[in-house]
């Protein structure tokens, strides 16, 4: 599989974000909640787009180590994130 470019990903996380907002807006409605004072937290909708472990991935596993508590994971040099954290995530 081919990476795709930066506007490809742009595009995808447009994609992404459009379908949670339209997912949160027929929750609310359904529920009769204000929308404006609900919070969602979605794993992996940060600053790289990410549909790991099948979909493309915009991660660069290149940035600084992250040490805590005596673990040592890689980051994305993009976003910031510990490989260990998208790991957990995306494992089977």
């Amino acid at each position: 599989m081919t990476r795709p470019t930066d506007a490809e990903f742009e595009e995808l996380k447009r994609k992404r974000d459009s379908a949670i907002s339209k997912g949160v807006a027929e929750i609310c409605e359904k529920h009769g909640w204000d929308q404006t004072k609900v919070g969602v937290h979605v794993p992996g909708a940060g600053d790289c787009y990410c549909a790991c472990p099948d979909g493309p991935c915009q991660h660069l596993w290149n940035g600084p180590d992250y040490i805590e508590e005596g673990m040592v994971s890689v980051t994305c040099s993009r976003c910031k994130t510990p490989a260990i954290y998208h790991d957990m995530r995306c494992a089977p």
